[in-house]
């Protein structure tokens, strides 16, 4: 049986939002820390895959993914491919298909795939930090926005302005 409850943080996520800083003795001191390079590209990807790849590197917490998860991220990035041409085909072809004999109604397979491939993709992007929940508790991770934006200052809640600087 495997172990209970949500699966632990890794340290940059409890960096980020912050509950390192809160809850110390819930912090590895001494946590093994993959080389701090992005992933490279790998060769052997289709064009659609690499697409997906440049696009999740580019949008992902900075420091998040690693070179350490190249192998993590090209699942990801191969489900997402899949799970795109499963959803066209079904598109094309509907819900229901006719059976073996002709006359029954059954359910299309590629439902199935469709299926498996999104809950891949859920599975990977929340060890990935690419969830709108995970992505939530980077509470210190903001965009780089121009001081001088009048319209910003006035939308900004005046903690969150003090906390930034």
């Amino acid at each position: 049986m495997g172990a209970r409850g949500p699966a632990p943080k890794p340290l940059a996520l409890k960096m980020l939002n912050g509950s390192a800083a809160h809850h110390p003795e819930r912090t590895n001191p001494n946590p093994a820390q993959p080389a701090p390079h992005p992933p490279e590209l790998p060769a052997d990807l289709s064009p659609a895959a690499r697409a997906v790849w440049e696009r999740t590197l580019r949008e992902q917490a900075p420091g998040i993914i690693l070179a350490a998860h190249t192998d993590i991220l090209e699942v990801y990035v191969e489900a997402v491919v899949r799970h795109k041409a499963a959803v066209t085909l079904l598109s094309g072809s509907g819900l229901l298909i006719r059976g073996s004999r002709g006359q029954e109604l059954v359910r299309n397979p590629l439902l199935a795939i469709v299926h498996a491939e999104a809950d891949t993709i859920r599975l990977y992007a929340r060890e990935l930090g690419l969830t709108p929940s995970s992505v939530s508790a980077f509470s210190n991770v903001r965009p780089a926005v121009p001081e001088d934006d009048p319209m910003l200052r006035l939308l900004t809640p005046i903690r969150s302005r003090r906390r930034a600087r």
